[in-house]
């Protein structure tokens, strides 16, 4: 048996598709499938059984690719710690973080973290929820901040909430869309739409959002996840983005975005962390952890703290 068969299996047990797999390997379909046979020889059972829309596990694969996951996992950090034996005693954390994550909470986090702790080093990826669920899964990063994935992505994975927050229709300041106080849904129809790329969770709650509003798809209509790509955009066209709170918080707060008045409460959805299961965090993950959950905190009380005035006066008015 060789690494590549288990690199493969864990790969095609992740896409649960040939095709699919190939493509994540940089190999060929038939190069997947002879990979996949010659595993089945050595170790006497079939592994997969075939389905017209893809592949399904059989019981000895699921036991081969739980371990599986753990010996690449405990091989990868172990290389990790040879080929940087000058620097073992630094702490180190890799986070994965979805867009809303990455422009607003992360940064906070990280400056807090390094306050305490100013030797630690921090990678952090970026990717769509199921390619970070994936590295998670892998043991290639430690935690993920972001929405709530897809049940049937968090076999082996546990999700905290750290709050709820919806997807917002937003432009540029001075956009057609953004004088009127309540614009039409269906005038999103004549100016490009910029979407989530197909797939993602957040693309579902859109599609969902614009079905229900019985809206016609759009005629023009970018994907991308990208915020500066995004950004670009909006600021050069008459494009409107549909995007998660968090990554536009702080361009709206100086007026460098404008949302459009059209009621997406409904987008709501949970946002937290997700780390894996099985195992202890490493040290460098605890401390982040500890420096997100602070930075929720202060930003919770803060917001607390703004709406109490206003409480009083309308309080004051009613008397």
């Amino acid at each position: 048996m060789k690494l590549r068969h288990l690199q493969c299996l864990v790969v095609v047990a992740q896409e649960r598709n040939l095709v699919r797999a190939a493509k994540a390997l940089a190999l060929t379909q038939p190069a997947v499938s002879k990979t996949i046979a010659e595993l089945e020889d050595i170790v006497g059972r079939s592994l997969l059984l075939r389905r017209r829309r893809g592949v399904e596990l059989t019981a000895a694969a699921d036991v081969l690719v739980r371990h599986a996951v753990v010996a690449l996992r405990g091989l990868r950090e172990g290389l990790s710690l040879a080929l940087d034996q000058p620097e073992l005693d630094q702490l180190q954390v890799a986070v994965g973080a979805l867009p809303n994550m990455a422009a607003h909470l992360l940064p906070a986090a990280i400056a807090a973290l390094h306050a305490r702790a100013p030797a630690l080093r921090v990678r952090v990826a970026s990717g769509t929820n199921a390619q970070l669920m994936t590295q998670l899964r892998q043991g290639e990063i430690d935690l993920v901040l972001g929405r709530l994935a897809q049940a049937s992505a968090m076999a082996d994975l546990a999700f905290e909430q750290l709050y709820s927050e919806p997807l917002l229709l937003v432009a540029r300041p001075g956009h057609p869309l953004a004088a009127p106080r309540r614009p039409k849904l269906e005038a999103l129809a004549d100016h490009p739409l910029v979407l989530p790329v197909s797939g993602t969770l957040i693309r579902h709650t859109a599609d969902a959002f614009l079905v229900a509003q019985g809206m016609a798809p759009p005629r023009c209509l970018v994907e991308a996840t990208d915020t500066s790509f995004a950004l670009g955009l909006l600021q050069c066209t008459d494009a409107v983005w549909f995007a998660p709170q968090g990554a536009v918080d702080g361009f709206l707060a100086r007026g460098e975005l404008s949302r459009l008045a059209i009621d997406t409460a409904s987008t709501e959805g949970p946002v937290g962390l997700t780390v894996r299961r099985v195992g202890d965090a490493s040290e460098g993950a605890r401390l982040l952890i500890e420096a997100i959950h602070e930075v929720v905190r202060q930003r919770a009380g803060a917001l607390a703290a703004a709406a109490r005035p206003g409480r009083a006066r309308r309080s004051a008015g009613a008397r």
